[in-house]
């Protein structure tokens, strides 16, 4: 009896363990494998769904199809839903549809395209914490073809560290004075760039793989002094010589998938500046009507005739050029016999215009797609003059330009309609502001000019405050979000206020 009751006891302590084992017990969250895709026979997604299913992607190209057998040809709806699991990163969703298509992540709106239309896309960029993510996409199919599908990538760089290798000599060899994880590539020392390792004459290799979607991809490296890239194992940017900071891009075309890549750099003495930045070329992008760009596209060419391949492509904030005997990219872009092409669209009210050109040497102006100066000749600078009638809205322009010997100069104005000069522009009453675009990161810095320390740094698509610049616009002051002031370059500065209007607070 007595060993009953003790069995007894013994039981039904090992079940209240097992019962409280249980209650603490929660699996951990995972992530769908597929989506949950419901179709409606109605554009609005009410009532019950005709039809359930699991689906591995929003892949759809139905064309005069249904998705399925119970669903209507046309006038049917759909929604995925999902967990998704994300590395910490900054993604760019891309919506491809006809006819409309939204899309959600963690109930954030995201891409809105809800309405009838031919196949487009749409794409929207988002930040991520790691961890999952419930992503959710409804689409509605008017009449016609039928798309849908859905794609992300990660953007401006990836979760996970650079492996950064430093030695004391420019030949990285031997062993490595310093190893450490560098989260991006995006340095301005001058002086050691870490624990042991010189303050000149030293050199870094930096190494990663990166998880990227198939398409073409255009690298940014800006150095001083040396530096090569090699992505897939390909090298795409060998500049390995004593410069001046200097910025440098090569496109390349990527299978996708985990892709290497490799940046050696090496600084002989001064100032030390090592910073890499893509931007995904290709891909579906959504379908827009011409609008007013902020900055001129600047194609910079070694030769008088534009030929061949531009050796320096950037965004120029005003065609404003008085280079006299200089580069206008030292070590990339020759002293003379170059060419550049710059194009834009503006957005101007209708009426008649007069484009004004001072250059030497020449320069051929097209405004509207009409030729209206030729004057692709050697000459002194020069002014050139001509009016053309507008009807408003987004107009093309393209100046194209070369220099031959001696000095080099080259301006561009226009007047107002009814050709007299207006008065100079005002900031808007809330303060001029400027979006930084080109780059992953834009050092931010205690004065004009790369010799000024950097203190923080601006992300790809931040807007500030700009209060002023310097006497060439090539520097611009600017208030961050906590009121402290610094100093910017203008080349990755974008904004629709001219920065030539800007006041000058430093020379």
């Amino acid at each position: 009896m007595l060993k009953s009751v003790r069995f007894i006891i013994a039981l039904a302590g090992a079940l209240m363990l097992l019962l409280a084992l249980t209650a603490s017990y929660s699996p951990a969250y995972a992530a769908d494998d597929n989506w949950t895709a419901r179709f409606w026979n109605n554009r609005t997604l009410s009532g019950d769904p005709v039809h359930v299913r699991q689906e591995s992607n929003i892949d759809e190209d139905w064309g005069d199809g249904s998705p399925a057998a119970e669903v209507n040809v046309d006038n049917f709806s759909a929604r995925w839903t999902r967990s998704i699991n994300f590395s910490a990163g900054t993604y760019r969703f891309t919506a491809t549809m006809d006819d409309g298509m939204r899309v959600w992540v963690d109930n954030n709106l995201i891409i809105d395209s809800w309405y009838d239309s031919q196949v487009h896309s749409v794409s929207a960029d988002v930040t991520l914490a790691s961890g999952d993510h419930n992503v959710k996409v409804e689409y509605y199919e008017a009449g016609g073809q039928a798309v849908a599908k859905l794609t992300w990538g990660l953007i401006s760089g990836v979760v996970g560290d650079w492996r950064g290798e430093y030695y004391n000599n420019m030949t990285l060899s031997g062993a490595p004075a310093l190893v450490r994880n560098d989260p991006q590539i995006d340095f301005g020392w001058t002086g050691s760039p870490g624990p042991g390792v010189a303050g000149d004459m030293f050199s870094v290799r930096w190494t990663r793989s990166v998880q990227l979607d198939p398409g073409r991809y255009r690298f940014t490296v800006t150095v001083d002094d040396g530096a090569r890239l090699w992505v897939n194992n390909q090298l795409i940017i060998d500049q390995w010589r004593d410069q001046t900071a200097t910025t440098y891009n090569a496109e390349i075309d990527l299978p996708g998938g985990s892709i290497p890549m490799q940046m050696d750099y090496y600084e002989h003495g001064g100032v030390a500046i090592a910073q890499l930045s893509w931007t995904r070329l290709s891909g579906p992008a959504a379908p827009a009507p011409p609008t007013t760009i902020a900055n001129w596209r600047g194609e910079y060419y070694n030769d008088v005739n534009l030929s061949g391949s531009p050796a320096l492509i950037r965004d120029d904030p005003e065609i404003n050029f008085i280079w006299g005997s200089s580069s206008p990219a030292p070590n990339v872009v020759n002293a003379d016999r170059f060419g550049v092409r710059w194009t834009r669209t503006l957005n101007l009210n209708p009426g008649r215009y007069v484009f004004t050109v001072n250059v030497d040497d020449g320069a051929r102006l097209w405004v509207n797609n009409q030729l209206i100066i030729d004057q692709w000749q050697v000459q002194d600078v020069t002014q050139y003059s001509a009016a053309i009638d507008l009807p408003g809205g987004p107009i093309p322009v393209r100046l194209d330009y070369f220099e031959n010997t001696g000095l080099a100069e080259v301006r561009l104005s226009w007047s107002p309609p009814g050709g007299l000069p207006g008065p100079a522009p005002q900031p808007p009453a809330g303060g001029t502001t400027a979006t930084m675009v080109g780059a992953r990161y834009l050092n931010v810095r205690s004065g004009p000019g790369v010799e000024f320390d950097a203190f923080t740094y601006l992300t790809n698509g931040q807007t500030v405050e700009v209060i002023g610049r310097d006497s060439s616009s090539i520097w611009l002051q600017i208030r961050l979000p906590d009121g402290n002031t610094g100093w910017v370059s203008s080349r990755y500065m974008a904004s629709n206020f001219p920065f030539s209007a800007l006041p000058v607070t430093s020379n």
